[in-house]
């Protein structure tokens, strides 16, 4: 009884193997599209046969059976190009390695795109927070930042080479997120300046460089040609934040480091959004 189930059955399969359909059944009946089967044709994919009294492409079952298989690798990431070699590929053991390698590709990819989710987020909050930080002043903590390398200023162009790509992996990260600029200054003026590439830390290890952690005075400025944020713009908020230290008792280090966080444009001219932290002298608080 099972001998003729099972002939019965394969009856069935070997009779639907002798039809052949026209494009527009193959659309209908799988939805490949016209576009699509000429593609896969004219990469090798696929040999259809010709009607020879329309000329009509006629679409097999092994052709049809071959668009499954195609439907099927890619569905798993591989491009339509690395299919045309798998179809080739006649050893188990090629196609395993293929499979390895085509998992290891993705979950880089994957990796990739959960850095890019995390940068995302970040710039979401800043955007979201910015109305009550814009010209606001507060105290916040200052992340930890390792000192990767310093060069003279953003515009050093010439000392990138050495200083920022050397340590830097542009494929991943932006030069504005790792850059921060460390400016000292005192009641009068401001005094020196030097541009840091830094990475987030989680705690100080010995021989290594950091930027002053904790409590900051905090607050966002505007910056850029848009702005027209010049050195008198800067100048006044330098006096504001002594004036709004000494109203609430707090000493300030003397220094400030100012990170670039967004940046909008306006008829070509950039609008930058900087995040300003002066570190608090937390042993000389002012009474």
């Amino acid at each position: 009884m099972t001998n003729d189930s099972q002939k019965h059955i394969d009856d069935f399969d070997r009779n639907n193997q002798s039809n052949t359909f026209q494009t527009s059944e193959l659309f209908r009946y799988l939805g490949f599209t016209r576009d699509t089967l000429r593609h896969y044709e004219a990469m090798g994919l696929i040999k259809p046969g010709h009607d020879q009294s329309n000329n009509y492409r006629q679409y097999s079952f092994d052709e049809i059976y071959k668009l499954l298989i195609i439907e099927f690798y890619k569905k798993r990431g591989f491009a339509l190009a690395e299919i045309n070699q798998l179809i080739d590929e006649d050893q188990l053991s090629g196609i395993t390695e293929n499979l390895i390698e085509k998992q290891a590709a993705i979950e880089l990819a994957i990796k990739k795109q959960q850095q890019i989710l995390i940068k995302l987020a970040d710039t979401q909050a800043f955007c979201q927070s910015l109305p009550h930080h814009l010209n606001q002043f507060s105290i916040r903590n200052f992340p930890l930042y390792e000192i990767i390398s310093s060069f003279s200023a953003i515009s050093a162009f010439d000392e990138y080479q050495e200083k920022v790509l050397a340590h830097l992996n542009l494929a991943d990260e932006d030069l504005l997120t790792n850059m921060i600029r460390r400016v000292t200054f005192d009641t009068t003026q401001y005094q020196e300046t030097q541009m840091h590439l830094v990475v987030p830390a989680t705690a100080r290890e010995s021989g290594k460089d950091y930027l002053d952690d904790g409590p900051c005075l905090h607050i966002v400025v505007e910056s850029g040609r848009y702005s027209d944020a010049t050195n008198q713009v800067i100048d006044k908020t330098r006096l504001a934040a002594y004036q709004w230290a000494a109203e609430n008792q707090l000493q300030l280090k003397g220094c400030v480091y100012l990170h670039v966080r967004l940046i909008l444009f306006h008829d070509n001219l950039e609008q930058a959004f900087v995040e300003a932290w002066a570190p608090i002298d937390q042993n000389n608080r002012t009474e």
